[in-house]
């Protein structure tokens, strides 16, 4: 089974090296993202939800704005819909970072052992069916689907997901009587720069930065800091629409309530 390709270019060994490094890199970006959420997701949710909170204010007032500009009454029901309407995205922007932070936190640490072993499983599958090296695989969809399912196990460090992926591939790979296929990576050395120029941005960008934030202590307490001073900032401007809504009141704003 490992014999699945023969390749006729040269510079295949380059190109699967690259490959490797790129997809090596993602995982790490990855991992780099998940431990900066644990450290710092809570303060960034809190700075969300007082920006949903400023959000909802600012509207709120446009709309009363509007209806006095009308010479209307603000309905109070029409006044709540328009806030639900226009809040939903926020709402579930924050229902995803919420879940995203917690499972960050969850995260189980590994093995070295179970590491290496991922990674061996990882890089046998790249021979087979990288979709980069197989064309089958983009071409079954079955198979892409269980390529996509071992790429996210690799990713999340979880062993047991990636023995079920090799398990399942190589079933299916034998199943639908994959032979010895032998291919020709067209334009080979402009695809392994280009893969090189997808590495070098990795390193060079979010998440991945992140990492020199991570490593540092110093850092990282500054960085708490600069989240907390922008709390604070829009908690400054929460309580300036306050004042503003206040200000409306105060001006005689008449609301009218539908009764059932």
């Amino acid at each position: 089974m490992n014999d699945i390709i023969k390749v006729k270019n040269t510079a295949y060994a380059r190109y699967e090296e690259v490959l490797l490094q790129r997809d090596n890199l993602k995982k790490e970006a990855f991992l780099i993202n998940r431990k900066y959420v644990a450290e710092f997701g809570d303060l960034i949710i809190q700075i969300f939800e007082k920006k949903i909170e400023c959000i909802r204010k600012k509207k709120e007032i446009e709309f009363v704005q509007a209806s006095i500009n009308h010479g209307k009454t603000v309905d109070q029901e029409k006044l709540q819909e328009f806030l639900r309407k226009e809040m939903e995205e926020f709402k579930h922007q924050l229902d995803i970072m919420v879940e995203d932070t917690k499972n960050a936190k969850e995260s189980e640490k590994i093995t070295e052992h179970a590491l290496l072993k991922i990674k061996r499983i990882y890089h046998k599958l790249v021979k087979l069916i990288h979709p980069d090296i197989n064309p089958l695989t983009e071409e079954n969809e079955e198979l892409s689907d269980l390529w996509q399912r071992a790429q996210i196990a690799y990713n999340c460090n979880d062993l047991k997901g990636m023995e079920e992926a090799d398990v399942l591939i190589r079933t299916l790979l034998e199943r639908i009587n994959v032979g010895v296929m032998e291919i020709e990576i067209p334009n080979i050395e402009e695809k392994i720069q280009e893969i090189e120029n997808e590495i070098k941005n990795i390193r060079e960008t979010d998440p991945y930065m992140y990492k020199y934030i991570l490593e540092d202590k110093e850092m990282i307490d500054e960085k708490k800091q600069c989240l907390k001073e922008e709390y604070k900032s829009f908690e400054d401007y929460s309580l300036q629409l306050d004042k503003v809504i206040e200000g409306l009141m105060s001006n005689g704003v008449r609301f009218t309530w539908r009764m059932n």
